[in-house]
């Protein structure tokens, strides 16, 4: 199979997975499981996994200091990024929130552009238009409740995740996604534990309930997603890989609709099938279909 394909179906299912986050974060609210708890054990079971399995199957490879520091360092923009999207929904709507962090594709493809030479094909603006337009019609039909703060926090997130994307995308070049992805939750753990010891709200679940939530959390809503994402990037674009993700709505609301018994209305209809679509123009035969780019590059 063409290794930009596999690429796209990596990052697909890594958006799928992640968008189980607003389901696990709806349910902790309900059982009264303080954010800080919930994010400190997820990321603290996950770095211990990944290590585990980077001793079992990782390759034997030292990483040079500055290596080492670059990773932890993107580890820690990760950490800041789910940190300040959840802190944002105590000023915005959850539509609102999604709403802007999922602007992420603009800034990923454009940087991806100054930064990394990734050219910006017609066939990226057609996808950038359609997801961008679809994320809005999924999650922006519900009440709008805005507040400087919370945009401010949202905003900080998309630009951490732009930053983390491109990264990921650099440093998978030359290092396994496996050892990647170990190294950079050092950083992810370390600033996620230092917000729960701040804010007070480190501590262990009281009840099953909150045990299994914790355990859901990191394996399908952290270690699987975050290991498929960084193989994806491995193997494509990080301008297409944040266009691909923008489908995690889709995940979000199939099991709002499922597990919560909510609706799906003509917007969310509508903006699905914007985001499929979109999805699909980063094809590898749409993409050479479009090959021109933008601006014309000599």
């Amino acid at each position: 199979m063409n290794r930009r394909t596999v690429g796209i179906g990596f990052v697909f299912l890594a958006a799928a997975l992640f968008g189980t986050l607003g389901i696990f974060g709806r349910v902790a609210a309900e059982i009264d499981l303080p954010m800080g708890t919930l994010l400190s054990l997820r990321f603290v079971a996950a770095t211990v996994a990944l290590w585990l399995l980077l001793w079992l199957y990782g390759p034997r490879r030292r990483l040079e200091k500055r290596t080492v520091a670059i990773e932890v360092g993107l580890g820690c923009v990760y950490g800041v990024m789910s940190v300040a999207y959840f802190e944002s929904l105590t000023w915005l709507s959850a539509g609102i929130a999604a709403l802007l962090l999922f602007t992420y594709p603009v800034q990923v493809t454009v940087a991806s552009a100054l930064a990394l030479d990734e050219p910006i094909t017609l066939a990226k603006l057609a996808a950038l238009i359609a997801v961008v337009s679809g994320v809005a019609l999924v999650v922006g039909g519900g009440e709008l409740t805005l507040a400087v703060s919370g945009v401010i926090l949202v905003g900080l997130a998309s630009v951490c995740y732009t930053v983390y994307a491109m990264g990921t995308r650099v440093m998978t070049a030359d290092i396994d996604p496996l050892t990647h992805v170990a190294y950079t939750f050092l950083g992810v753990t370390a600033t996620v534990g230092g917000y729960g010891a701040a804010t007070g709200t480190l501590g262990t679940p009281a009840t099953t309930d909150g045990w299994l939530l914790v355990v859901g959390l990191t394996v399908l809503g952290t270690l699987i997603p975050i290991m498929l994402f960084a193989e994806g990037l491995s193997r494509i674009e990080a301008s297409t890989a944040s266009i691909v993700s923008t489908s995690e709505p889709l995940t979000t609301v199939a099991l709002g609709v499922m597990l919560l018994g909510e609706t799906v209305t003509l917007s969310i209809a509508v903006g699905a099938l914007l985001i499929l679509s979109g999805v699909g123009l980063t094809s590898p035969a749409i993409e050479r279909l479009g090959h021109h780019e933008w601006p014309p590059y000599s």
